[in-house]
């Protein structure tokens, strides 16, 4: 019983590591981002892939969201839907300058294909800085959403 306890334990501390380790590359970023879709174990906190700024975002929106209600946020906007049974995941080459990079990344969300670019910037790893929905029945960019939600 104890070993068993053991290894949970082990696989909890190495799962919450994969989540605080900084991404040398925004491939490995997105990849280590979207494991949890596939293997059902999500992070008990995304905030270590979120930029400063990005926090920031979630940070206002959580503040300024009365208690029991709905935030800014009333999808999951890293798959552009409410649910998801993902496949074919494809993380495209990242185009770096200095400390930002923007990378396309497609999937199929129910067998429904998918395209979302995700803006990155390099603070000590590389970190989400914003996403961008070009599919026509569901235009975005998340910050816009929040700054939406917070009347700027």
């Amino acid at each position: 019983m104890r070993l068993v306890a053991l290894i949970a334990g082990m696989v909890l501390a190495l799962t919450g590591l994969a989540a605080a380790q900084p991404y040398d590359t925004p491939e490995a970023l997105l990849e280590a981002f979207y494991a949890p879709y596939f293997t059902g174990e999500f992070y008990d906190d995304e905030a270590p892939f979120r930029s400063a700024a990005l926090q920031a975002l979630h940070d206002n929106d959580a503040e300024i969201t009365p208690p029991g209600e709905m935030g800014a946020i009333s999808f999951d906007p890293y798959v552009d839907g409410q649910d998801f049974d993902l496949t074919e995941l494809q993380i495209g080459t990242p185009t770096i300058v200095g400390a930002a990079a923007i990378v396309d990344v497609s999937f199929r969300n129910f067998g429904e294909p998918r395209s979302l670019t995700f803006e990155l910037v390099n603070e000590n790893g590389w970190k989400i800085d914003d996403v961008v929905s070009s599919n026509p029945e569901n235009q975005y960019r998340l910050s816009e959403i929040f700054a939406a939600a917070a009347g700027n």
